[in-house]
């Protein structure tokens, strides 16, 4: 237990938010669940499940952008709450209506809200932590997050059947739990934490104006969106192999296998936090990132025998741990204050795309060959990440040299005493 104490010290309202994400997480049955939900229940092929991924993707742009000029304007907290209500009265109105596509579309837009906030959600953890104790904050996100992950796609398996509304029912009190704990708990006027980063001095113009001083993060965004493209076969390629090959115990044994990712993820992210403390945030990101396409790629030599899935699961819920701990940091410590839920908004619509649009893309190559060469194609996007990554690696060294200073001092003093 003496590895969660280097989370203590963080602001009170930090702990508030983490553990709305571990409430909301709980009610995050669907998602998971989605590619079967259209597959089995609404009978549509592996391409006709990607175009949805798709229009949904492309509606996320607009309410992207929305979420992330109101995140620099306004304040965050009253943001997270308002749309957070909204979700909530959708989500509870997909579970009253009986399953179809309206009724999807109904919980779409439900979640579409919910994107709206998650520029706001990120830059308000950025803004109550300094540059030296974001990671653990973001660490302790990320597990809260994967606490409820654990429970919720096992019992999402249970509901699949027969039960399903409820799955949606839940998703809506889940999220209703967490508005309230942040309504009560977070201030409005919650104080700044004090940075000495330049890069994130509050700066003037526009967002454009500011990527002009800070082209490199265009390639960045292009690494994140193959690095989404291939993590999305997780929740797309993966669950069609195991309804291929187990048929209708392949909803169950990928839940199970979901429940596994977060339950690696609940013992492995403090261990790996303080581990990797002293790492550059792309020295995370690209450990994750041969991981993921290791774990990940594996599995199309796989067929009914169950515990090289689990392995595989292992390996590829490491990298996403490494991957996570590297980008939220990575990218809030080198944007201005002032623009910050703008680029993460314009960051987060990029790559959701990318994921939609890969999808399209190994859907056609699944309905004309099968998933197996889906995952060859993967496997192809993973080593191009990860040349480009080992190239990123020195430019972004010279770009933001002061980052990499900061991260040696400490390591250099401690070796002095």
């Amino acid at each position: 237990m003496k590895i969660f104490k280097m989370y203590r010290g963080l602001k009170r309202e930090v702990y508030i938010l983490c553990f709305g994400r571990f409430v909301t997480a709980m009610g995050g049955l669907i998602w998971p669940m989605l590619t079967l939900i259209l597959k089995s229940k609404l009978g549509f092929n592996a391409e006709q499940v990607a175009v949805w991924f798709l229009r949904f993707g492309l509606l996320q742009f607009p309410f992207a952008l929305v979420g992330g000029r109101l995140t620099d304007k306004y304040n965050k907290r009253d943001l997270i709450v308002i749309f957070d209500l909204i979700s909530v009265i959708l989500y509870v109105i997909t579970a009253i209506l009986p399953l179809s596509t309206g009724s999807l579309c109904v919980y779409f837009l439900g979640s579409l809200f919910q994107h709206i906030e998650w520029s706001a959600y990120d830059a308000l953890i950025a803004e109550l932590t300094s540059n030296h104790d974001r990671e653990k904050a973001y660490s302790l996100e990320y597990l809260a997050n994967n606490l409820g992950v654990v429970f919720a796609p096992t019992l999402g398996g249970l509901l699949f059947n027969h039960y399903l509304w409820m799955s949606f029912l839940i998703a809506g009190m889940a999220v209703l739990s967490s508005t309230i704990l942040i309504y009560c708990f977070v201030s409005r006027e919650s104080e700044k934490a004090e940075n000495d980063n330049t890069y994130e001095e509050h700066v003037e113009g526009t967002l454009g104006d500011v990527i002009k001083t800070r082209k490199i993060l265009l390639i960045f965004i292009v690494i994140t969106c193959v690095s989404c493209l291939i993590y999305g076969q997780f929740n797309y390629l993966l669950p069609i192999q195991m309804d291929e090959l187990f048929l209708e115990r392949g909803a169950m044994f990928f839940g199970m296998l979901t429940s596994i990712n977060g339950a690696v993820v609940i013992c492995f992210t403090p261990i790996l936090t303080q581990m990797t403390l002293k790492w550059s945030d792309l020295k995370r990101i690209s450990a994750g990132a041969l991981l993921e396409v290791v774990g990940l790629c594996s599995f199309f030599f796989y067929q009914e025998k169950l515990l090289p899935y689990f392995i595989s699961m292992v390996v590829f819920t490491l990298g996403e741990i490494l991957e996570t701990l590297g980008n939220k940091p990575y990218i809030s410590k080198r944007i201005p204050s002032s623009h910050r839920g703008r680029f993460i908004a314009i960051h987060n619509i990029f790559t959701s795309t990318a994921s939609t649009v890969g999808n399209i893309a190994i859907g056609k190559i699944v309905v004309l060959y099968s998933f197996r060469e889906g995952w060859v194609a993967v496997s192809v996007a993973g080593v191009g990440m990860l040349i480009l990554l080992a190239i990123y690696r020195g430019l972004d060294k010279r770009r933001f040299d002061l980052l990499y200073r900061e991260k040696l001092t400490p390591v250099i003093e401690e070796e002095a005493l």
